[in-house]
């Protein structure tokens, strides 16, 4: 019996450190949705490697979606397609009411063709927007039966004694000292599935082997059982009667061996035989003893071994620098010892000592802000009454004046009471990717008002001598505006390189040599802000629009130079230049059309710049001066105005 006992606290202890990896592995997905775990599928399938390669009686982890298809494993790259709904654990944990940790019956791989039983729990916390109460998807850590087994093995008598862990419906997962295919389920009728069934934590019974190693059906054995505390789990180790009577006729023989010269004497002598037969009693007893010392000694030793492979199973996630990992005493305070992962996030050392300690340990306040102290107070409370608290975020304070964002989550430490494993992410990724994307909302939003405003203007402003040629002119505008857009959509509204939206305005006006009209491109790489963008694609479109019914572009010899360079002074610009030459004649307009107010109101009030034209016989020649302040990496302005707007008749900003 104290054998099955070692055996239910090694099977406690390992299961927990399934657990824990899983725990783990749920901490590096907490907050990423199914979509960003695929598009990060190989940084997550390499550390779940490094996680996994660490643990010696893990063969795999996968995760997958609420769907059962499979979003990254540790033993493939790039994930295949499987579906696991079909899968024991998936429909468990995808129930209203599912077990907090589900080990599922021994089964055969679909990537590798091993058997294994799967840890499983339920995925906590994904970026996918579920209700917290909803199934999100799953973690499963494989586990090798048969390197339980062999971890099993120092729990037996030798070769004599059979150990196996066994689910309460009777499914065997683990039976030394190995098994080479699946093993079948003990029948229902069976002592250890009645006992299983009237919750019976502990006991003994006469039972038969089911043919599985050298003996044949039917042997008898005596079987102690033992449930693993927590889980629907029993060990159960098996002798057979014969060892258990040459064991007593051993003992016998070695009694009778002192006993049998004293019997002698006493036949002689009536007065010996009482005393001869204390002494033989005696000695009985002693061997008792000593069988029992020797059985306690070995349970001993087994549960040492057992605790130590788990000690070093936790040191190895411990050491494995995939997240920040302590343990924490709930009684003093204290942080009994850190990880490296964790010290290098505060700007520690290696050797536990942290700012502020003196180097007397892992000091959690001295690198804590002073506005989440409250927080971690709250959650060590909670600690207190529940045994663990729930995840939350708070930041850390660096040597260097720096701080790093992080979620803090914990979990009971096993077998140490008043104990929690604290594990701390590193969320500075996360934090600056969701700055990014409000900022690029917040653009969007920006940006889709000033379109709006701009073909209100368009619309308004416009004039025509039919409805035809309005519609043509307002067409063209809202294009221009258009392909601004989808330029500052390419690049995630964060600006447009200046040759790029040049020809990306003026292609539908140019044709190709031989067959002009022809635009020429020159000037350095110039970066454009994003909120320069759509106004001058307006401005460059008006141009080409004049220069398509009057200028350069109306004939087929005609071509329009575009150049632009940096000038440099105290307020440095950006100079675009256009010259037309090829076309027909010239001369200055006597009145100021639509086109030439929506240009400089675009490039003197909205982009703050400067606009000049000349009306030279050879052709147009417009001049626009931008500040730098426009362009990416320069000086920053105050904030321009952004969208044309009618004011009477007149042209305004607003």
């Amino acid at each position: 019996m104290r054998a099955a006992d070692a055996g239910a606290a090694s099977a406690l202890r390992i299961i927990e450190g399934q657990r824990l990896a899983s725990d783990v592995i749920g901490e590096m997905l907490h907050g990423v949705s199914d979509d960003e775990v695929r598009d990060r599928e190989l940084d997550l399938h390499q550390r779940i490697t490094a996680l996994v390669n660490g643990l010696p009686l893990v063969r795999s982890a996968i995760v997958v979606d609420r769907t059962g298809r499979l979003l990254v494993a540790s033993d493939a790259f790039p994930a295949p397609d499987l579906d696991f709904s079909d899968s024991e654990w998936h429909r468990a944990l995808s129930e209203a009411s599912p077990p907090l940790l589900h080990v599922s019956r021994v089964s055969i791989g679909r990537i590798h063709s091993d058997p294994f039983f799967s840890v499983t729990r339920r995925r906590i916390g994904a970026g996918n927007g579920l209700p917290a109460e909803a199934y999100d998807g799953a973690i499963a850590v494989a586990v090798a039966p048969n390197a339980v087994a062999a971890a099993f093995v120092d729990l037996s008598k030798g070769s004599v004694d059979t150990v196996s862990l066994v689910r309460d419906d009777g499914q065997i997962l683990v039976r030394t000292p190995g098994a080479p295919a699946l093993l079948p389920q003990i029948p229902a009728t069976s002592h250890l599935r009645q006992a299983a069934m009237r919750g019976e934590g502990r006991g003994t019974y006469l039972g038969v082997t089911l043919g599985l190693g050298p003996d044949p059906v039917g042997a008898s054995r005596l079987i102690a059982f033992r449930r693993v505390e927590g889980l629907p789990l029993y060990v159960t180790l098996a002798r057979p009667l014969e060892v258990i009577r040459a064991d007593w006729r051993d003992t016998m023989m070695r009694g009778l061996a002192v006993g049998l010269p004293a019997l002698a004497a006493m036949l002689g002598l009536g007065w010996a035989l009482w005393r001869k037969s204390r002494a033989a009693e005696a000695a009985r007893l002693a061997l008792l003893r000593e069988a029992e010392r020797r059985e306690a000694a070995e349970a001993a030793r087994a549960e040492a071994e057992a605790r130590r492979q788990a000690e070093a199973r936790f040191r190895a996630i411990f050491e494995s620098r995939v997240v920040g990992i302590a343990v924490f005493d709930l009684t003093t305070d204290r942080v009994l010892v850190a990880n490296a992962k964790l010290l290098d996030m505060v700007g520690g050392g290696a050797d536990g000592a942290a700012p502020g300690d003196g180097g007397a340990g892992f000091n959690w306040r001295a690198v804590t802000p002073s506005e989440y102290l409250a927080a971690d107070e709250a959650a060590i409370a909670e600690g207190r009454q529940r045994g663990w608290w729930p995840p939350y975020e708070k930041e850390y304070q660096r040597p260097d004046g720096g701080r790093v964002p992080v979620r803090i989550s914990s979990a009971p430490l096993a077998g140490e009471p008043g104990q929690i494993v604290v594990m701390v992410q590193d969320i500075s990724e996360q934090r600056e990717a969701e700055t990014r994307r409000d900022l690029l909302l917040r653009e969007v939003d920006h940006r889709a008002k000033n379109a709006l405003a701009t073909a209100r203007a368009a619309l308004r402003l416009t004039r025509a001598a039919s409805v035809e040629e309005f519609i043509v002119a307002v067409d063209g505008r809202i294009g221009a505006l258009a392909h601004a857009m989808g330029v500052l959509a390419a690049t995630s509204w964060q600006g447009a390189e200046l040759e790029g939206l040049l020809r990306s305005e003026l292609t539908i006006f140019a044709g190709t040599a031989p067959h002009g009209p022809l635009v020429e491109y020159a000037g350095p790489k110039v970066e454009l802000a994003a909120r320069a963008v759509q106004p001058l694609a307006m401005a460059v479109h008006e141009l080409a629009t004049n220069a398509a019914k009057y200028g350069a572009l109306s004939v087929q010899t005609g071509v329009v130079e575009l150049s632009w360079a940096l000038q440099p002074g105290p307020l440095p610009s950006l100079l675009l230049a256009w010259r037309e030459r090829g076309g027909p004649p010239v001369a200055e307009p006597c009145t100021t059309g639509f086109g030439s107010r929506l240009l400089t109101a675009t490039v003197e009030r909205q982009l703050g710049g400067h606009f000049t034209a000349e009306w030279l016989p050879e052709g147009l020649t417009c001049r626009i001066h931008l500040p730098a302040s426009l362009l990416l990496g320069g000086t920053a302005e105050p904030e321009l105005s952004d969208a044309p707007e009618l004011i009477g008749d007149a042209l305004a900003v607003k």
